[in-house]
C-alpha cells in the first residue's frame, strides 16, 4: 500500500484516539438497542460514542431544542456503532487482530505528533476519565479497524500526479490566504459522565473568565490559576496553529478573531475554553513540488472516508440489523 493510505487510514484511528469515549463508569443500565447479524449493541455503548456531542447537547437550555438534539445524537450515533461493529466483524472473518506491539507503536506516534511526553499524555488520558489500560483497548479496536479498511479498499484509493496537479490548482486561492496563529486558551473542565449541573457551572466559570479578561485582568495569570488543560503552566500558551490541527469548533472560535482578541466560551471534549488569539503570520504560498506530497495526503484522506462510507453501506445492505432505541 502507498504511504499516503497508510498515513490516510491511520489518520481516521487518530482522529477517533483522540476523541475517545466516556470510561466504564459514566455508563448508563444497560438494555439492546440494536441486533447486528449475531451481535447486539447496548445502550451502554451508544452512550460511550456519543458521549463528546452529547456535552454539548447538554450544554443546550431550551429543553426542546435539547431533547430534540439528544435524539438525533443518538441515531446518528447509533448508525455509526453499527457501522463499527460491521467493521469488526469483518476482521474476524479475515481472522485479523492486533497486537501490544502495535499499540504501542500507534501511541508513540500519536506523542511524536501531537510533541506530548509522557506527562502530558497521561493528563489527556487522565482528562477524559480514562486510565491507561482502557484507553489501551479503545485505541486496539480502532487499530484492528482501520486494518480491515486498508486490506479492503487499498486498490480503491489511488491518487495520480494529475489528481495531485489538480487538486493544487483548485487550492491555490485557499493557498494564498494561509496562516498561522499565536494562541492561548483557558480550559475549564467538565468531569466525566458529569451532570447538567456540572456542565453549567463549568460553563459559567469560563464566562466569569472571559469577562475578568476582557476587563484586563492579565489572561496569563488567569490561565495559570484557573486553566485545566494543556499550557495552563505557561500561561495557557497554545503556540502556532495552523487550521485543521485542532477541534474544529475551538478553531472557528479563535480563528475568528482578530489579534488580541478573546472569545468563548467554546466547548470541545475536554471542557468549556476562553480562547485568545495572540498573533498571526501568513505563510508562504508554497509551490506544487513542494506542497505535493501534504496535498497527496489531503486528497487520499477525502477519497479514503468516500469509499469507508460507501463500504460500511454496501455492508449494512448484506447484514441482519434490528433496531430497538
Amino acid at each position: 500500500m502507498s504511504q499516503p493510505l497508510a498515513r490516510a487510514a491511520a489518520a481516521f484511528v487518530l482522529a477517533l484516539a483522540l476523541t475517545p469515549a466516556a470510561p466504564a463508569s459514566a455508563r448508563v443500565i444497560d438494555r439492546v438497542v440494536a441486533i447486528v447479524n449475531d451481535e447486539v449493541v447496548t445502550l451502554s455503548e451508544l452512550e460511550e460514542v456519543i458521549a463528546p456531542l452529547m456535552r454539548q447537547v447538554e450544554a443546550i437550555p431550551d429543553p426542546l431544542q435539547r431533547a430534540q438534539q439528544r435524539e438525533k445524537q443518538l441515531q446518528a450515533g447509533l448508525d455509526e456503532l453499527i457501522g463499527q461493529r460491521l467493521v469488526l466483524q469483518e476482521a474476524t472473518r479475515r481472522k485479523m487482530s492486533v497486537g501490544v506491539e502495535e499499540v504501542d507503536s500507534y501511541i508513540a506516534r500519536v506523542r511524536s505528533q501531537q510533541s506530548w511526553d509522557d506527562t502530558q499524555l497521561d493528563a489527556y488520558v487522565k482528562s477524559q476519565g480514562y486510565a491507561m489500560p482502557e484507553f489501551r483497548a479503545h485505541l486496539k479496536e480502532q487499530i484492528l479497524r482501520n486494518k480491515v479498511m486498508r486490506a479492503v479498499l487499498g486498490e480503491r484509493v489511488r491518487i495520480s500526479d494529475g489528481d495531485v496537479e489538480a487538486y493544487y490548482r483548485d487550492k491555490l486561492t485557499e493557498l494564498n490566504s494561509q496562516f498561522e496563529l499565536e494562541a492561548a486558551h483557558i480550559v475549564v473542565s467538565v468531569p466525566a459522565g458529569g451532570s447538567s449541573v456540572d456542565e453549567a457551572a463549568a460553563r459559567q466559570q469560563a464566562t466569569e473568565l472571559l469577562a475578568r479578561a476582557r476587563a484586563g485582568e492579565d489572561f496569563g495569570a488567569l490561565a495559570k490559576q484557573y486553566s485545566q488543560g494543556v499550557g495552563a503552566e505557561n500561561g495557557g500558551a497554545l503556540g502556532a496553529i495552523r487550521r485543521g490541527s485542532l477541534d474544529p469548533t475551538f478553531e472557528d472560535a479563535l480563528f475568528a478573531l482578530p489579534d488580541g482578541g478573546l472569545g468563548g466560551p467554546v466547548r470541545t471534549s475536554l471542557g468549556w475554553h476562553v480562547v485568545k488569539a495572540v498573533s498571526r503570520k501568513t505563510l508562504p504560498v508554497p509551490t506544487l513540488d513542494e506542497a505535493r506530497e501534504n496535498l497527496r495526503q489531503e486528497l487520499t484522506d477525502k477519497r479514503m472516508k468516500a469509499e469507508v462510507a460507501e463500504w460500511v453501506e454496501e455492508m449494512k445492505k448484506k447484514a441482519f440489523i434490528e433496531l430497538k432505541l
